[in-house]
């Protein structure tokens, strides 16, 4: 709005000043270049000098060019100056209240680089409704990041303040994106120096940097290229169940869901079989697996028993899944 206001003050300016070169030189009979030096003169308010109106007419135009040119003049440098210190202003207040959002997130994820990779990573969380914040070092990005009312930090990742002003103390964890398998090693060491409970999902380009990322503390490493090339391989040879596994995790208009539920130590679940649970008749949904410890058990059988702690991986509607998972946290779910 207000650069369209800016536009046509410039133009109405520009004609202005024409039209008083112009009628300079009509009715004072001045050259192009002494018209053009009395006409900057009047709406710079700095007087004549030498040249000054000698006719009637002349002093009549120039009265009026005076109102119109000085006036006009006045509202463009006020405009400017406004939108400059609005612009400003609005910068200062947005960044404070991006910054007091940012302090007050719990449990959220933080992103580190808004590349090509972080920018799919970006895209996929806000999908799953997550609460997540970016930190990103190009300025560019980061410009992008705040057009498009993202939260984000401004900054090097690798740097202990940048990444505590992300909320890393409160986060439940962190995806390191960073094109630089380096930069991505020294994120994860220095997060897990910093809160040693959080869980790292790293990005590495190289096999070799596979081993360093989790010693220095990665939960999981991911090759961009590998899940690619088998993701391609994947959709040539099983291209029906690549669109089903496709379909189920990323297409927001597919109700199905798979879903981690944890089981906590007073769900009313906890010490029931399968069966007596009654998951698959309750709430539609199939237990494909169960993460008991580091034990995994998969197509658990009716007879197999629920217990405090375990992690069942489970097949299902979105809605019934939601109240399943607040029967297994310990809230009743009717």
């Amino acid at each position: 709005m207000q650069l369209g206001q800016l536009r046509i003050t410039l133009v109405t300016f520009t004609v202005i000043l024409a039209v008083g070169i112009a009628g300079m030189m009509l009715i004072e009979h001045l050259s192009f270049i002494d018209a053009t030096y009395m006409a900057i003169a009047t709406v710079a308010t700095v007087g004549y000098g030498d040249i000054v109106p000698k006719t009637i007419p002349g002093k009549i135009f120039t009265s009026l060019f005076i109102l119109a040119g000085v006036g006009m003049s006045l509202y463009t440098f006020t405009l400017v100056v406004s939108m400059s210190i609005e612009g400003r202003l609005k910068d200062i207040f947005g960044r404070k209240e991006m910054d007091r959002r940012i302090a007050g997130l719990q449990n959220h994820i933080i992103v580190c680089g808004a590349g090509r990779v972080g920018s799919n990573v970006i895209k996929n969380l806000q999908q799953e409704g997550q609460t997540f914040v970016v930190i990103e070092k190009d300025q560019e990005r980061f410009d992008g990041l705040c057009e498009r009312k993202i939260l984000a930090i401004h900054g090097d990742s690798t740097l202990d303040e940048v990444i505590l002003r992300a909320g890393l103390m409160n986060a439940q964890g962190i995806i390191t994106a960073l094109s630089h398998d380096a930069d991505n090693v020294y994120v994860t060491l220095t997060a897990k120096s910093l809160n040693p409970g959080i869980h790292i999902v790293a990005r590495a380009d190289r096999p070799e940097a596979e081993e360093k990322l989790r010693r220095a503390g990665a939960d999981t490493v991911i090759f961009p290229s590998v899940m690619g090339g088998r993701q391609m391989v994947s959709a040539m040879t099983r291209p029906v169940i690549t669109d089903f596994v496709e379909n189920l995790f990323y297409n927001q208009d597919l109700h199905m869901d798979i879903a981690e539920i944890v089981v906590s130590m007073d769900s009313e679940l906890v010490g029931k079989t399968f069966l007596e649970s009654d998951i698959k008749g309750r709430y539609d949904s199939i237990v494909v697996a169960i993460k008991r410890g580091d034990q995994v058990i998969t197509n658990p059988r009716a007879s197999d028993i629920i217990c405090g702690g375990d992690i069942m991986i489970v097949l299902g509607q979105r809605e019934p899944l939601s109240r399943l998972n607040q029967l297994a946290v310990g809230h009743s779910a009717g």
